[in-house]
């Protein structure tokens, strides 16, 4: 997992990762840390899959430059491309399913 601390290295990290996932999460948000940890696990059997974790409380601009209201958010950019946006109540386990689509698609 990796972390920012501005636009200019999210911007990086979407060019130079094939797939990034990028959470925003609170401190105070249990639905965050469960996703946080839930990503963590699976990030271990995909390690070709970047996974960066932005607090809201810390970086308040750079959530204001994507456009995040609300925790917990996830953008996936695949090959620069943001192409999963979820926010608030959504199927966790239906997102990674994607992502793993994705994967097996661009090792091909």
């Amino acid at each position: 997992m990796e972390t920012l601390n501005n636009q200019d290295a999210l911007q990086a990290a979407i060019q130079q990762n094939q797939i990034l996932i990028l959470q925003f999460g609170s401190e105070s948000c249990a639905p965050c840390k469960a996703i946080q940890n839930r990503i963590k696990a699976w990030n271990q059997s995909h390690p070709d899959v970047c996974y960066v974790y932005v607090s809201v409380a810390e970086l308040p601009e750079l959530c204001a430059q994507m456009g995040v209201f609300t925790v917990p958010t996830i953008f996936v950019y695949v090959e620069g491309k943001l192409t999963i946006e979820r926010s608030g109540y959504f199927s966790l386990e239906q997102m990674l399913n994607q992502i793993e689509k994705y994967e097996y698609l661009l090792a091909r």
